[in-house]
């Protein structure tokens, strides 16, 4: 679930691990994301990996390999979890006044009966900084509770129910929870008034009205025969939510195969332009059971008798029952989860050129990223509107 930031100091990322740990999330999203078979689409490839990275270091021989694979791990088992802290802690606001909110939760929950290495122990909770919550699965009630009273505080209640019922037994003896929340003002905000009825044109079917918001501002832009893309940038750091619009509808589809290969490419080519931009209100909400992806993705040992987690509690007992993930976002004037902060745009150079049409009104890839480290927080698509 979302793990604290209780460091008032900041620590650098290694020279070394920071990029490649971005470059690895960034390969797992997009080998994740065919998996995920939602028309319009939410998931934290960041949360994700950062939660499975955590039982990663527990695991070991052809578990190990699998899950290595599954993830595109490249750096080393002692090296994830101070590299994973580093890189969240550069991923917060530079400011408190006004900032974006970010919460990434991650936790493992083991029962109680199971005895943890002390090494698995202090990684845990030391190096990731995440939950390690030790639970009583006989009482899959209570447990229950327990795990979604803790995500829903953690995602200010916009997630109060991750797992259900049928997610627990008597025979739990280790699930891996995650959740995703963000709240941030656009450093340009859309005035509401502008906001206009327009179609917005589905994959699939008739097109549909929905609400446009509407602005002339600046903004980091990309542009090339295929695509144009946009970054909306928060208040308080270097975060930003992007848009990949492909330039007709047929290319949506190869946009993400073309994307793949250029995905840090095009947000280094991204420069300040004059931009009539055109985008759409949405509230989006998907939960997943990663078990049947990840199995896709080679990692199948870690759900069966065949796991093996001997770096966890000394033995060959333990497998995962469950990878359970959500995530939430709403896309409004303000900016994202209906942030009420408002901020005045400041002059730029140039502000008098033809500005660059971007109606944002057929199916469309968005990301919530670090512009300057590339790191891929959220994750998702539309394809329709209703």
């Amino acid at each position: 679930m979302f793990a604290k930031y209780l460091f008032a100091l900041p620590i650098a990322l290694a020279a070394q691990d920071g990029p490649t740990l971005v470059k690895d999330i960034a390969e797992f999203a997009f080998s994740l994301y065919p998996a995920l078979d939602e028309s319009n689409l939410i998931f934290s490839p960041y949360s994700v990996a950062t939660n499975l990275s955590m039982v990663y270091i527990g695991a070991r021989g052809e578990t190990e390999t699998q899950m290595n694979q599954a993830l595109h791990l490249s750096l080393n088992r002692k090296a994830i979890g101070k590299a994973s802290f580093a890189l969240s802690q550069s991923l917060l606001p530079s400011n408190a006044k006004n900032s974006f909110q970010l919460n990434i939760a991650n936790a493992i929950w083991v029962d109680q009966g199971i005895f943890l290495l002390s090494d698995f122990r202090y990684a845990i909770e030391k190096q990731f900084n995440a939950k390690l919550g030790m639970i009583n699965f006989a009482e899959t009630g209570q447990s229950l509770d327990t795990i979604n009273h803790w995500v829903s505080s953690q995602t200010q209640d916009f997630i109060p129910h991750l797992l259900n019922a049928e997610d627990l037994n008597t025979e739990t003896r280790l699930v891996l929870t995650n959740a995703a929340y963000l709240q941030g003002a656009w450093t340009s905000p859309f005035n509401p008034a502008k906001t206009i009825e327009a179609p917005f044109h589905s994959m699939s079917g008739p097109s549909n009205s929905t609400e446009m918001m509407q602005q002339t501002s600046t903004f980091p832009y990309y542009e090339n025969d295929m695509i144009q893309a946009v970054a909306l940038p928060f208040i308080g750091g270097n975060l930003s939510f992007v848009v990949f619009l492909p330039k007709s509808e047929s290319n949506f589809l190869p946009l993400f195969d073309d994307l793949k290969e250029s995905w840090s490419d095009w947000l280094s080519s991204m420069t300040s332009k004059r931009i009539a931009l055109q985008l759409p209100k949405y509230t989006l909400n998907n939960r997943f059971d990663l078990k049947k992806p990840l199995e896709q993705l080679g990692m199948e040992d870690a759900f069966d008798s065949d796991a093996n987690f001997v770096g966890i509690d000394g033995m060959r007992d333990l497998f995962l029952n469950k990878v359970l993930h959500e995530a939430y976002i709403s896309v409004d004037e303000n900016g994202v989860v209906a942030a009420a902060a408002t901020a005045a745009p400041a002059s730029v150079k140039g502000a008098n050129a033809h500005p660059i049409s971007m109606v944002v009104d057929h199916p469309f890839l968005f990301f919530i990223v670090d512009l300057k480290t590339h790191a891929m927080l959220f994750m998702g698509k539309i394809e329709e509107l209703p």
